[in-house]
């Protein structure tokens, strides 16, 4: 690589860089399920451990690496976590274009070839409004892409015709084989990429097989061992809650069209790929091959995610497979068709950036349309009452929400009266009111008031980064909720949301009085949703993440995560768990569910490093 050639890929990699920053800048914000990332983190900094609920083994973030991250970031600056999330996930997404689009003009410099490159595909990827906004919002886009541009690079390195090797592996495959081991760490899709970079750098030193799974494995597989053990399941438990082994190929088409349409994204993306193909003619060996494989992979991605239905977040599941898919492309040599083509490109952004994607909020108001794929930044301006332009920037921006009105008073109230549980309301219908409300806990002698006050909502961000850490957040979709994660699917559901726990068995997983519910819930039902908490089925999946750990809890958990942990589905009806002699003794009034199995141990909870407090 020439001088030149160096310098051209540099002010490529730099002006990448400017356009992230500014990108991401100009629209950062919080998005509530960023908020459920920093509540594991407040817990593991308070000493808590790695889960959302102190005394409930629940590993409630699909990133491991992002919540450890944020961990050790503020743990060193002291900084509120919600400003440690944001630039963390500006420093990884601006890190990303610039590593991509540098290692994309190396690729383009082979001996005798181009000495000038031009920025090319970051710019399409960098127009669309979703990548600007995820490159904060709290979540691990950021990481992601940074795993995947610092991924490219070394294949760029592991590729490059000058590189010494002995038995076919340049000294860069063996960090190429470790990177890729981080990949399930990272995101649980990418280990897609890293599966199959793995098996090609096998197959290109097989002698070499050894080494590259000593420098491949050792982390990743500590680390799954330790989740099986600590949580008792091979992923983490939001994999559980949206069912990610099931097929919704027609709600991922429509959430394919509700992105690539909107934009016209298909146009430059034929481009990307006409001077992709004319570019690589020729290429042959490994250069060839990682093209290959980037592309087979991205590919194999954007399949993932039509068939598990797509997102309810306009255009996030698509942002990682698009940049991959782009890699080769990120910067291409100058010739008088890519100028050409860039500049059409530079056309098509400019009129995405102001057409922008906009959100038809008056009919989520009036109810004429149901929530399914919203621009969740501009969602979440509006429904907290802020003008465009004006997101919410920390855990406190939330409380503007119709559904938390009240939160800060009833939350104290709750407290003050050792209440079992907060409920929401709907009071009024104009103007629209909800109110949160507690009830009181049962007088009698159980296990269930170990449980701490608990509160359930869909929404389980901005509760639970506006609650301490002994106050117990539950939702009612199942991410941080056990019971919930099992419920069947609802058919037709909204995508990441298609579950839905019963308000009978929220007030049986608690302490409350189950004689003295409001109206809307049947007292026999919950009675026997706290009787069927106490069957052998469910009894094991709640000790699996509340049993106080131990060796004998650990290997038990590791059992479970290979069988049932699997595969565990319950039925939402409780009384299909109960034998004819406890639904008996329920119609009499009694409360059979308050003893028996233990299903809630004493609880600690340690809150002096608690950042928030």
């Amino acid at each position: 690589m020439t001088n030149n050639a160096r310098l051209s890929a540099l002010l490529a990699a730099a002006m990448a860089g400017v356009a992230a920053f500014w990108g991401g800048w100009t629209r950062r914000w919080m998005s509530d399920d960023g908020l459920i990332v920093l509540r594991t983190v407040r817990n593991i900094l308070a000493g808590n451990g790695p889960v959302f609920n102190a005394g409930e083994r629940v590993e409630a973030n699909t990133s491991t690496l992002w919540q450890y991250l944020i961990a050790a970031c503020a743990w060193l600056t002291g900084a509120r976590l919600e400003d440690v999330a944001m630039w963390l996930a500006l420093v990884c997404t601006v890190a990303a274009a610039c590593v991509s689009t540098f290692a994309s003009g190396r690729y383009w410099f082979t001996k005798g070839g181009a000495h000038y490159v031009v920025p090319f595909g970051i710019l399409i990827y960098l127009a669309l409004p979703p990548a600007r906004d995820f490159a904060t919002s709290g979540l691990e886009w950021g990481l992601s892409l940074l795993w995947i541009a610092v991924w490219w690079a070394l294949l760029v390195a592991w590729a490059a015709p000058d590189r010494p090797t002995r038995h076919g592996m340049p000294p860069v495959g063996y960090l190429l084989a470790f990177w890729c081991g981080l990949s399930w760490l990272v995101r649980p899709e990418l280990a897609l990429y890293g599966g199959v970079t793995g098996i090609m750098l096998i197959a290109y030193a097989p002698r070499k097989t050894g080494g590259i799974l000593a420098a491949a494995l050792p982390v990743p597989a500590a680390y799954e061992l330790f989740r099986m053990g600590y949580y008792g399941l091979l992923t983490p438990h939001t994999a559980v809650a949206k069912s990610a082994s099931g097929a919704e190929w027609g709600s991922g088409f429509e959430y394919l069209w509700d992105f690539a349409g909107y934009y016209w994204l298909w146009l430059p993306l034929l481009g990307a790929v006409a001077l992709g193909w004319w570019l690589l003619v020729g290429t042959r060996g490994r250069r060839l091959a990682i093209a290959l494989v980037v592309v087979g992979c991205a590919l194999a991605h954007i399949v993932y995610v039509l068939r598990v239905g797509g997102d309810f977040m306009h255009g996030r599941m698509w942002l990682l497979p698009l940049f991959a898919l782009l890699l080769p492309v990120m910067a291409v040599p100058v010739s008088r068709a890519s100028v050409a083509l860039t500049a059409a490109v530079a056309v098509w952004g400019g009129v995405t950036i102001v057409r922008a994607h906009p959100i038809d909020w008056e009919a989520y108001q009036t109810g004429e349309k149901e929530l399914g794929i919203v621009d969740e930044r501009e969602f979440w301006t509006l429904a907290l009452g802020r003008e465009l332009g004006d997101p919410p920037r920390h855990a406190e921006d939330f409380l503007g929400s119709k559904l938390m009105q009240n939160w800060e008073d009833a939350l104290q109230d709750g407290i003050d009266a050792e209440a079992a549980q907060l409920n929401l309301a709907y009071v009024s219908a104009d103007p629209e009111i909800y109110k949160w409300f507690y009830r009181d806990r049962v007088d009698a002698e159980t296990d269930l008031n170990n449980l701490g006050l608990t509160a359930y909502l869909i929404n389980l961000g901005m509760t639970s980064m506006n609650a301490p850490l002994d106050v117990r957040v539950l939702d009612t979709v199942g991410l941080a909720t056990p019971i919930a994660a099992r419920m069947p699917r609802i058919p037709g559901g909204r995508i990441g949301h298609d579950k839905q726990l019963d308000p009978a068995w929220q007030a049986a997983d608690s302490g409350t009085d189950l004689d003295r519910l409001p109206a809307f819930i049947n007292p026999l039902r919950a009675k026997q949703a706290r009787a069927a908490l106490r069957t052998p089925e469910i009894a094991e999946l709640l000790a699996t993440s509340r049993e106080p750990m131990s060796w004998q809890r650990f290997w038990a958990n590791v059992r479970y995560s290979v069988g049932k942990g699997r595969t565990l589905t319950l039925h939402d009806d409780p009384g299909a768990y109960l034998d004819p002699a406890t639904r008996k003794a329920i119609r009499r009034g009694e409360d059979p569910g308050e003893s028996g199995t233990q299903i809630a141990w004493p609880v600690t909870v340690k809150t002096a490093n608690d950042p928030s407090e």
